[in-house]
Formats: structure tokens, sequence, C-alpha cells
């Protein structure tokens, strides 16, 4: 095992969070860590022996996974306040428009698969080019004078420079020491007296108010500090965190990144994302899952109606109409959920799922996206045909006087509501937990419909003024609920609540809700929400009932946390 510890001196940890300059990045993520390390390196006497041995010993940690972190569970965030800070030089700094250079630099952080890194790389070269060409501008000596020369050299006086927005997010944790640790693995003596020497000249981590002490622990002491903080764990099956670590190579990708603009650039962390679940590993016993995959394909909203909730089923028709025009023919099974004769396709099939906020301040149930969900055992086929159908519909939409390296914004036309622009975002980039496949995934014994359920049986009369038909007609409910739940590869529920009112915040009652199926030749199916109770936890999403694959029947986990709720707004 290796693993170091680090104290927070000054009690709190400073440090943006790669996707929104206004949160801290908490737990503190391994890839900064590692910047750290190098740059201590860099400071010391990198080319002595041991500085070589040191060297020898970040290539050899670059190498390794990633790694557990311990930290405390319980933080308070600071509330974050803009500050302007004067720049170094308002000819340089303050001139040249830097955003879109920024903005794909995070992009090439953000992919995953060769034709986006290429792309984000082609848009890097070409916005630094121009960078350079703008700076080269502003700094070259004047042909001639002019009437504007003394204005601008009075702005390079430090009390006139212009001032750039700031903000210093910060996290106080309970207890203000955090740890990483690589376990089942055992460094050479070199590296470990190597990294030993460095953690020792370590000072600070994120901002230079950051102030910490490091060495490396003993597994005595990582499991004092296990007992008392939150391990977070590596885990692609069950991880909702977006957390930062580094591939093999790191050290060098830094070195030139350092050589290309000694400082003068803004910093980017190349890095690459790992998925962390919160809490212990996972046990060996598999955790119930149902037949849909965790891994959704979001589409955030960014222009157009804020729809309510109870338009979920009517937005998901059209994405899915949208999808299907720009298909290859013959349409496949997966993306239009009906086999070559037309009938209802008998295995799982894609999902269009709007997503409604049901967490943070204000939960009123606005769709703020939607999440194309694909059954676990997707075919490498049925995947391909979707992802050709998504990508035709954003192609048709592509500007290139417009391309800043990110997905096109598509739009969805609602007819008399009007028209949707929707965005592709990468898994983790946008912070607001109703966009995250965790909030509708993670482990739970407890769940309950964010959307009604579409029944497959008519139960009978759910309101009716006869106690024992009104009773019998829920008992007719629930069996059908449980069939339901059957469906999707979970097993029964302990317990099932079967309601004509509201279950989680945002929602609406069933019957608030349009006529389903919209087709008024096809029998109306009885909406209910639910509450269900699993012997044990069981992973999401949970998509039940007649309408699983439009919106209807989409279950949220509930569950008991002291931690604060994160803004889905």
């Amino acid at each position: 095992m290796l693993a170091l510890t680090l104290d927070l001196l000054a009690g709190r940890y400073v440090a943006t969070a790669y996707n929104d300059r206004d949160a801290v990045e908490w737990p503190p993520h391994p890839a900064r860590l590692f910047s750290a390390l190098v740059a201590t390196w860099a400071e010391g006497e990198p080319e002595s022996a041991e500085g070589a041995d040191e060297l020898d010993a970040l290539r050899w940690l670059e190498e390794q996974d990633a790694p557990d972190i311990l930290a405390s569970a319980e933080c308070a965030e600071r509330s974050p306040v803009k500050v302007y800070v004067p720049v170094n030089d308002a000819s340089i700094v303050g001139e040249p428009d830097r955003q879109k250079l920024d903005d794909a630099r995070a992009a090439l952080a953000r992919s995953t698969d060769a034709r986006a890194t290429a792309k984000a790389e082609k848009l890097v070269e070409k916005f630094e080019r121009k960078l350079l060409d703008d700076t080269e501008k502003l700094v070259a000596p004047p042909l001639k004078t002019g009437k504007g020369d003394a204005a601008r050299a009075a702005r390079l006086l430090p009390d006139r420079r212009t001032r750039q927005e700031r903000t210093f997010p910060s996290a106080t944790p309970a207890l203000p020491r955090i740890g990483f640790v690589w376990t089942g693995i055992d460094a050479p003596p070199t590296v470990t007296a190597s990294l030993t020497r460095l953690l020792r000249r370590l000072v600070r981590l994120g901002h230079s108010s950051t102030l910490i002490r490091a060495a490396l622990a003993s597994s005595e002491q990582v499991a004092e500090l296990a007992g008392v903080t939150r391990r977070y764990v590596p885990d692609e099956e069950r991880g909702t965190l977006v957390i930062r670590w580094v591939a093999a190579g790191q050290t060098a990708r830094l070195q030139r990144a350092f050589e290309q603009h000694r400082e003068t650039e803004p910093r980017v962390l190349p890095a690459r994302f790992v998925r962390y679940a919160d809490g212990v590993p996972a046990t060996t016993r598999a955790t119930p899952r149902s037949v849909f995959g965790e891994n959704f394909i979001v589409f955030a909203r960014v222009a157009g109606p804020r729809l309510p909730i109870i338009s979920a089923v009517g937005l998901s028709r059209q994405f899915r109409r949208a999808l299907m025009s720009h298909a290859e023919e013959p349409i496949a099974e997966m993306l239009s959920g009906h086999a070559a004769d037309g009938s209802a396709s008998g295995s799982a099939h894609l999902a269009i799922v709007p997503l409604p906020v049901t967490s943070g301040p204000h939960p009123d149930g606005a769709l703020i996206g939607v999440a194309l969900v694909l059954p676990r055992e997707c075919t490498t086929e049925g995947r391909s045909a979707v992802m050709r159908a998504i990508g035709e519909f954003e192609r048709v939409h592509f500007n290139a006087d417009d391309d800043d390296g990110r997905d096109p914004i598509v739009a969805l036309d609602l007819g008399r509501s009007g028209v949707l622009h929707l965005q592709r975002v990468s898994w983790g980039e946008d912070r607001r937990a109703t966009l995250q496949s965790g909030t509708w995934t993670k482990p739970s014994r407890t769940w309950a419909s964010a959307t009604p359920v579409a029944l497959d049986k008519n139960p009978g009369d759910l309101q009716h003024s006869d106690a024992r038909k009104r009773a019998s007609a829920f008992e007719e409910a629930t069996a059908t609920v449980i069939e339901a739940i059957r469906r999707i590869g979970l097993p029964t529920p302990a317990e099932v609540q079967v309601l004509r009112s509201c279950v989680v915040a945002g929602t609406a009652k069933p019957s608030q809700f349009p006529r389903f199926p919209i087709d008024e030749k096809r029998p109306q199916r009885v909406l209910v929400h639910v509450r269900l109770r699993f012997d044990e936890p069981t992973q999401g999403p949970i998509l039940i009932g007649a309408g699983r694959y439009q919106g209807l029947g989409l279950c949220l986990p509930i569950i008991n946390t002291a931690r604060s709720v994160e803004d889905a707004q």
C-alpha cells in the first residue's frame, strides 16, 4: 500500500471546481496533487541526482490507477464572493479574448474518444495562434504616436489597471486532514524516498492560501483516518462523482505546457476523468439492477420554453421523432421501439426521459434536460444506430462560424409551445443534480416516482365511493406495479405504496397529467404515483409501467443524508 496524508494548516481548502467557477472542489482531486508535486520538483534541483530520482518517482506514480480519497463528509462551503483583481499588465492580460481558448482547452480535457480529441486539439491550436497574434499586436511598439497612447500608457500604472472578476470558493471540513491511498501496490524504495522528499517540500494545494503539511502514511494511520472520514473510491459501475486523475505521460505534458507559455497563459490541468463512488467500496454481493443502463446521454436545455413536468410525454415523443427523422433506413428497433413488421418490440430499447427539477431550493418540476437511456445489454449495432442518429441530428445544426469546440445546439420544434434548444453535455460536465445520471441511478432501498406510473392493466376505480371496491382497485394496482418492477429485472419490493397524490417535490398529481397514451384510439392508462421499498439497496434507473420509454414511471432514489442538496436549477 502507498498512502499519503495532507493536513490543511489553515483548516480550509480553496480550489475552484473544474466545471463551475463558483463551486469548490471537494474532495480534492488527486490530479491537482500530482501537479503540485511536479511543480515542487521543478522548483527544487531537477538537474541533480536526487532531482532525477524524483522525476522517475513522478513517472512511476502517473502510471498507477486512481487512488482512494479519504476526506471529511461534513464540509462547510463558503458562498463565493466576487473579487475584482488588478491584472499584471493591462497591455497583455486585459485585452486579448481568451474565452474561446479556455473553452477549447476544457473541451480537450473532457474528450474521451479519438475523434473528439482531434477536433479539440485543432481548436486549441487555432485559438492559441489567434491569442499570440492579438498579443503581438498589443505589445508591438506603435509605428507612430497617437492621441490615445498617453491614456494607454497610464493604464499600466498599478492603480489604473483593469480588474478581472475572480471568485475564491472554499471548503472548511470538519476534519482538516485528507488521505490519498493506493491499495494493493508497493512502491520501490527509491520511489518512497523521492516522494518523501517531495512531500516535505510541498507547501500548498490549490490556491496559494491553502497551506498544507504532507507526508507518507502508515497502514495504521490510514486505518485511523478511514474511521473518521468518508472514503471515495474509483468505481466505473456506481460512480456518480467526476474526479480528475492523471495518465502516463502527465509529467511530460506539464513540462511541455510550462515551456510553451512560461506561466504567461492561464493554467490548464491536463487530466483524465474517473468515476468515483461516494462511500465504501461495493461489496462482493451483486447489487440488483434494472434492465436500463446508468450511462445516460444527456441533452441540457439552453434556450426555449421551460416546460412543466406534465409535458414529459409530449417532449419525449417529439425528441424520438426528431431522432428517427435523422436515422438511417431501415430504422433500428433499438431506436424506434418497433420490430420490422411494425409490432411493439419484445425487448428493452431506447427510453427517452425528460428530466424534471426535483431537488434544490426551488424544485418546480421544470424539464431542464432530456436523457437518452439505453438498455444495459444494448448491442453494439443498436448503440451505433442511436449514436449515428444523434450525430446526424447535431450535424444539421452545426455552424462552423460558431464552432467553439462544444457539441452543436439542436432545435426541437414543439409546435405551439415554441422551439426548444438543447445541447449534449459530457458526463459530469453540468453540475446541476437533475442532469447527473447518478441522481437517478444511485443505489437505494427507497424509491419514489417523479413522474406517474402508467399501469399496464386497468385496476378499477381508485376513487370509488365503496370502500371495498376502492381497496380492491388499490390491491390490483399494487399487483400491477409489482409485475412492472419484475419486468425490468428487479426483485419484488418489500413494500409498495400506490398513491393518487404527489410523492416527490416538484412533481404533479397523476390527474394533472395529460391522457396517456395520447392516441385516443388506444385504451387510456390509469396513472398513479408510487413509493417503493426494497430489502437491499437497488441500482437504478428505475423506469416502470406502460410509459417507461416515454418519460413516465421515472423513479428517484430517496436517500437520507445530512449533506446539503446541490442546487438543481
